[in-house]
């Protein structure tokens, strides 16, 4: 049977994750219950299988978690639920996205998929590792409009503007006063922080602005909280190599599925 979850049931799913093994299906639920529509299938045996649709996404964004300890999940029958609860009357064919542990995916039966990337999550461990202050400043006012230019220029996968204003956000700029590289948060929470939205202009890259601005956000984050995440795609190494020199480790890997449902 599927369900939506009272507040009581949504503590006790938090108390059976473990924040790195279901990262996004928990932030989802502790973090941004607002623009979350989460769903479980029961069975006889108690909780079988929650999903989770993030509302305002530029995609179709769902997450999972499987609580039965063996066997694979079919995840239709919760994606035609909330399609129903979304009020997607028509039967047009869409494109979304899963992202789940790898453990997870691999128990899931995900329909007509036709791609999938690996997604680390990383973590701050050694902070010794920051480079010093750079110039960036926080992204105000008519400044936010350079700043949505930029990812768009740049295709920031997840990248929403009302995050802008919602958390903090710096940029750096170039001599002729240009935005040209920026940093800001996707969760920005004491019980933990994602740094996302970060990149760097095409005609600026491999002058140093990533690390720069990278570790100028990463300060912020540890004012913030002492557990500073962040995610990026296994096949970015430039990324991954900045991040690694900057302090982080990978902690968990993600799958990353695209499909029509």
């Amino acid at each position: 049977m599927l369900k939506s979850l009272n507040l009581y049931e949504q503590i006790q799913l938090l108390e059976q994750m473990e924040l790195e093994k279901a990262y996004i299906f928990y932030g989802n639920l502790r973090l941004r219950a607002d623009r979350s529509l989460t769903l479980v299938e029961t069975g006889e045996k108690g909780w079988k299988a929650a999903g989770s649709y993030l509302q305002g996404m530029p995609f179709h964004a769902f997450t999972f978690h499987v609580m039965e300890e063996e066997g694979t999940y079919s995840v239709e029958g919760m994606l035609e639920a909330f399609r129903a609860k979304l009020g997607m009357e028509d039967r047009s064919v869409r494109q979304g996205v899963i992202t789940a542990a790898e453990s997870c995916v691999e128990r899931l039966e995900i329909p007509h998929e036709f791609e999938r990337r690996t997604l680390l999550l990383m973590k701050l461990t050694n902070r010794e590792g920051l480079v010093p202050r750079g110039e960036s400043y926080f992204i105000e006012g008519s400044k936010g409009k350079d700043a949505e230019q930029l990812a768009a220029t740049i295709g920031m996968l997840s990248f929403r503007a009302e995050e802008v204003n919602e958390m903090p956000h710096i940029a750096l700029n170039s001599e002729e006063g240009d935005t040209i590289a920026m940093a800001g948060f996707h969760v920005y929470e004491e019980d933990f922080v994602e740094i996302g939205n970060v990149g760097t202009a095409a005609g600026h890259r491999k002058k140093g602005l990533g690390m720069q601005i990278t570790s100028d956000i990463c300060r912020i984050a540890l004012q913030k909280s002492p557990n500073v995440y962040l995610c990026v795609f296994a096949d970015n190494e430039a990324a991954i190599r900045v991040y690694e020199k900057l302090g982080f480790v990978t902690v968990e890997r993600y799958t990353f599925v695209t499909f029509q449902w």
